[in-house]
C-alpha cells in the first residue's frame, strides 16, 4: 500500500517539472483575466502580475492537498481491508474449532455404541447356549444362595430344588463343567484357618461340584511302591484262577476288598518302651515313611520284601496327605479346632498361642491341655476313618456299572453320614477330549502333558467318569430310588435275606440307563472324564454319581479302532486304588447283610465306626488327625496317644483271626442271597 502511494507522489513531481497544468488550474486562470478586463485595461496588467504569482502558489496549495487526500484514502483503505480479512481468518477459525468438536463428539459416540453392541452380543449368546442346555427353560430363576455359600456365578435357567426340612423352596443351578486339576502346590498348612490344608476357593468348589482333583499328591517313592503291589496282586490273581483272564460280563478285572490289611506279617512280641515307629507326619511335610521297614519290624517282626511292598496301600490310605484332605473336605479340621474359624495356623496369635501351652504343660508336668484360654478349644473326638478301600482293575471287558452311587457293600454307613472317596488312579488314564489341566500359576506342573492328548500313541482306556453336581441335583433322589440306593433301606435294615431281596427297591444298582433313560441322560449331560496321570487322585462326595468309562467306549470316540480283547496277549489293564473315608461318627447299617464288623459282632450294627474300633479292633483305622512321629511312652496321658497304639498292635490280630473267621460267614450269606435269586429267576 505504501508502494503505491509513493509511486503517485513521484508522477505527481514528473508533472509539474515538465510544466503542465491541470485542468482546474487553467480555467480558474481563465476566469480570473475575464473579470480583470471588465475593470480596465490599466487595471488589467498588474493584476495579471499578480495572479500569476497567486496561481502558482494555489497550485502547489491544491497540490498538497491533493496529496493529503490521497494519503487519508489510502490509510483508510488499508485499515478497511486489515479489519476485513481479520474477520475472515476469526470466522475461519470458529467455524474449524466447531468441526473439531463435532468430530471429537462423533468419534465417542461411535466407540460407545460399539461397546455397547458388543455386550449385548456376548450376553445373547450366552442366554442362547444357557437355553439350549437347560432342562425344563419354564422354571427361569437365579440362584441365590446353596448350602451355605454364594454361588459365583447367575444361571437363570434351572430348576427349582425343594428342601425336605421345610417347605421352602432353595435355588439349585447345575455348576459347569470344571476340569481343573489342582496340584500338590496348591496345598498349605500354614496359611488356612484351622490348619485345613486347603483354600476356602478348593472348598467351596468342591462342595458346588462334588469333585476336586489334585496332582502330584503322592511321592513318587510311594507310587513306586503302590505300582510294584498292584503287579504282585495281579500276579497272584491270575494263578489263583487262570479262567478269569478269558471270562467276559466282569464289571471289573479284579476287586480286592481290604487293601490296607495286606502285608501285615504276622505279631511278634510286643512294642518295647521308648522305641522308635516312624510314623509319617504329613503335617511335616513328608508323603511317607521312609523308615517304614523299621516301623513294620518294631510291630510285627521282621517282614519279607513282598510284605513291605504290600504295605504300601496300607501307607497311602493312612500317612500319606490323602487323609488331610479327605478331612478338610468333609471340615472336620474346623470342627475339632473350635473358636479357631478366623484363625491362621501361621499368624503370630496362633505361634503366641503355642508357646503358652507348651509353657504350661511344661510347668504342669503333664501333656498340654486340650483347652486353649477361651476362644480355642481341641475336641480329640472329631476324626477321621476308612470305612472302606478297595484295589481295583479294569481290563477292555465292554461289561461295566453304569451311573450309581456306592451302596452298603462299597461304603458301610448309613445315609445320613457324609464321606470322600478318594480315587487314585495307579496308571496314566488319557482322554485326549477332556479339557482337564493343572493349574496354570503352577509352575511346578505346568500343563497336562502332551503325551495325554493323541488317540494313537496309547490303547483303548478304561477309566473313570463323573456327574459334576449331581450330589444336590433336585432328581437326586428319583435316581436313588432307581438304583435302590443306602437312602432307600429301612432304618432297621433288613432282617433276612429273603427280606432283602424283596425289599429292595429300584433295578440294580449299575442299570440306571434302561431302568430310568431320561436319568441317565441329565446325568450324562454333566459327564467330566479328566485326562489323568499316573497319581492323581480324585476325590469326590460319597453321593456323586459316577461310572466306569469302558476301553469300548474310547475306541468308538476316537474313531472306532481296534480294541484289543483280555484274551489277546498283552492287554492292558488300568489299575485305580479307592479308598472311602467317613468321620468316626458314621454309623454302621444295622440288620442282614455282609459287612465283616458286623458278622464278627453282631451288635456292632448301627454303632458308629469308633464304637466298634474301641470294643473290636481296628476294623476301621484312624488315619486323621495324625497324632505322632514318634512311639509314646507306656505311661502317655494323651489318650488319642495310647488308642492310636492300641489300634496298631491290634491290626495283627484282626488280620489273622477276627477278619477270616468273618469272611467264612460272608462267604455263605452271599451263597445264601445266590440260591434265593436264582429260584426267583432273577440271575
Amino acid at each position: 500500500m505504501d508502494y503505491e502511494f509513493i509511486e503517485r507522489q513521484q508522477q505527481v513531481v514528473a508533472d509539474e517539472g515538465s510544466g503542465s497544468t491541470s485542468g482546474w488550474s487553467t480555467s480558474h486562470a481563465n476566469d480570473e483575466d475575464s473579470t480583470v478586463t471588465t475593470d480596465g485595461d490599466s487595471h488589467r496588467s498588474s493584476s495579471s502580475d499578480d495572479d500569476g504569482v497567486d496561481s502558482e502558489t494555489s497550485l502547489e496549495d491544491e497540490n498538497v492537498m491533493n496529496e493529503e487526500f490521497l494519503h487519508a484514502d489510502e490509510v483508510a483503505q488499508y485499515w478497511d481491508e486489515r479489519d476485513l480479512h481479520g474477520r475472515d481468518y476469526f470466522e475461519d477459525y470458529s467455524h474449524n474449532e466447531r468441526g473439531r468438536y463435532r468430530h471429537i463428539v462423533v468419534v465417542s459416540l461411535s466407540l460407545l455404541l460399539t461397546i455397547l453392541i458388543i455386550v449385548l452380543s456376548f450376553q445373547v449368546v450366552e442366554l442362547y447356549n444357557a437355553g439350549i442346555k437347560g432342562d425344563d427353560a419354564s422354571n427361569r430363576t437365579s440362584s441365590r444362595r446353596i448350602f451355605g455359600f454364594e454361588e459365583a456365578t447367575i444361571d437363570p435357567i434351572h430348576p427349582k430344588e425343594t428342601q425336605e426340612n421345610n417347605n421352602k423352596e432353595a435355588e439349585f443351578t447345575m455348576p459347569r463343567e470344571i476340569t481343573r486339576i489342582y496340584t500338590h502346590s496348591a496345598l498349605s498348612s500354614k496359611n488356612y484357618r484351622a490348619g485345613g490344608i486347603l483354600s476356602e476357593e478348593m472348598l467351596l468348589q468342591y462342595e458346588r461340584d462334588g469333585v476336586l482333583v489334585i496332582r502330584n499328591l503322592i511321592s513318587p517313592k510311594l507310587l513306586e511302591r503302590l505300582d510294584d503291589a498292584g503287579t504282585i496282586l495281579i500276579e497272584r490273581e491270575k494263578h489263583a484262577s487262570k479262567s478269569k483272564m478269558g471270562r467276559k460280563g466282569k464289571q471289573f478285572h479284579m476287586v480286592k476288598n481290604g487293601a490296607i490289611f495286606l502285608g501285615v506279617p504276622p505279631p511278634r512280641g510286643n512294642l518295647s518302651d521308648g522305641s522308635n515307629s516312624c510314623i509319617a507326619n504329613s503335617e511335616a511335610g513328608s508323603d511317607h515313611c521312609d523308615a517304614n521297614a523299621s516301623r513294620t519290624e518294631a510291630l510285627f517282626g521282621t517282614p519279607d520284601n513282598t510284605t513291605i511292598i504290600l504295605s504300601s496301600f496300607r501307607d497311602v490310605a493312612m500317612y500319606s496327605k490323602i487323609p488331610r484332605v479327605a478331612a478338610s473336605l468333609l471340615r472336620l479340621d474346623e470342627l475339632r479346632v473350635g473358636g479357631a474359624e478366623h484363625l491362621n495356623v501361621g499368624s503370630k496369635r496362633a505361634r503366641e498361642l503355642s508357646r503358652r501351652r507348651n509353657s504350661q504343660s511344661k510347668v504342669e508336668g503333664q501333656e498340654q491341655s486340650t483347652q486353649v484360654e477361651d476362644d480355642l478349644v481341641i475336641d480329640d473326638s472329631v476324626n477321621l476313618r476308612i470305612c472302606r478301600d478297595i484295589f481295583l482293575t479294569k481290563d477292555d471287558d465292554p461289561y461295566a456299572c453304569g451311573w450309581h452311587v456306592d451302596d452298603t457293600g462299597f461304603w458301610p454307613s448309613i445315609a445320613d453320614d457324609p464321606g470322600v472317596n478318594a480315587w487314585i488312579a495307579l496308571d496314566d488314564m488319557p482322554w485326549p477330549w477332556s479339557s482337564s489341566h493343572p493349574d496354570e500359576n503352577d509352575l511346578e506342573s505346568g500343563r497336562a502333558s502332551s503325551a495325554n492328548t493323541s488317540t494313537t500313541d496309547h490303547p483303548p482306556v478304561a477309566t473313570f467318569a463323573l456327574s459334576i453336581g449331581s450330589h444336590r441335583a433336585p432328581w437326586r433322589h428319583e435316581a436313588y430310588h432307581t438304583t435302590g440306593s443306602t437312602h432307600t433301606q429301612p432304618p432297621e435294615g433288613f432282617q433276612s435275606a429273603a427280606d432283602l431281596i424283596e425289599r429292595r427297591t429300584g433295578s440294580g444298582t449299575c442299570n440306571i440307563e434302561f431302568s430310568a433313560p431320561d436319568l441317565y441322560e441329565k446325568l450324562e449331560e454333566r459327564k467330566v472324564v479328566y485326562d489323568l496321570k499316573r497319581g492323581d487322585v480324585i476325590f469326590h462326595d460319597r453321593w456323586v454319581f459316577h461310572r466306569t468309562v469302558t476301553a469300548d467306549e474310547y475306541g468308538k470316540m476316537a474313531g472306532g479302532r481296534h480294541t484289543k480283547r483280555s484274551n489277546e496277549p498283552n492287554v492292558k489293564i488300568f489299575r485305580r486304588y479307592s479308598i472311602r473315608y467317613s468321620p468316626g461318627t458314621a454309623r454302621v447299617p444295622p440288620g442282614y447283610g455282609f459287612e465283616l464288623s458286623v458278622l464278627h459282632n453282631p451288635e456292632n450294627g448301627n454303632r458308629t465306626l469308633n464304637e466298634i474300633v474301641e470294643r473290636d479292633g481296628p476294623f476301621y483305622p484312624k488315619v486323621w488327625p495324625h497324632v505322632l512321629k514318634k512311639k509314646p511312652s507306656r505311661g502317655s496321658l494323651h489318650g488319642s496317644e495310647a488308642i492310636y497304639e492300641d489300634e496298631i498292635e491290634g491290626l495283627a490280630e484282626l488280620v489273622f483271626d477276627k477278619i477270616p473267621q468273618a469272611e467264612k460267614i460272608q462267604k455263605e450269606r452271599k451263597k445264601e442271597v445266590i440260591r434265593l435269586l436264582a429260584a426267583r429267576g432273577r440271575i
